[in-house]
């Protein structure tokens, strides 16, 4: 029998393994793009030590592209090494990208000490700083998510 997508009643198209977390929705806002926020289908999937997401015009297009993620992240894992070597790219937290692959990884490196220069998103300003205004700048974009723009094109 096919998994339920966690938060629909959407059955998943693909055999995830039962120890990956899935989860997604038709609706998903995103906080914070390059051009600022939008609205998209989304899929997200929680193999060990990462986060995968696929974004799309439907909730099939948008697991399938977290498959094809998924699957780049299996085949690299599973050349008989763990991933790695891995890069910081933005992250201070800890965080990196594989070498092989481009999977971000969680705690893969020993976190740095804050850049107090460093411009915080909205997403850091809510859920780190719990700073009032950002918490309302971010309810009022989810409340307005239907005047939001779609995924821009080729995400």
């Amino acid at each position: 029998m096919a998994r339920l997508i966690k938060n629909t009643r959407t059955e998943a198209q693909h055999d995830w393994p039962d120890d990956v977390f899935i989860q997604g929705g038709e609706r998903g806002v995103v906080i914070g793009g390059p051009g600022g926020a939008y609205q998209t289908a989304f899929f997200e999937a929680f193999p060990g030590g990462t986060f995968l997401r696929g974004e799309g015009k439907t909730l099939t297009e948008a697991e399938e592209k977290c498959w094809k993620q998924y699957q780049t992240f299996t085949a690299c894992d599973g050349i008989g090494e763990p991933h790695g070597p891995f890069e910081r790219r933005q992250y201070r937290n800890g965080a990196g990208f594989c070498t092989r692959c481009g999977t971000w990884m969680s705690k893969v490196f020993e976190p740095l000490p804050e850049d107090p220069d460093r411009k915080r998103s909205l997403a850091e300003r809510v859920f780190v700083d719990q700073n009032p205004e950002a918490i309302v700048e971010a309810l009022d974009t989810v409340a307005n998510a239907a005047s939001l723009p779609h995924a821009p094109s080729g995400e």
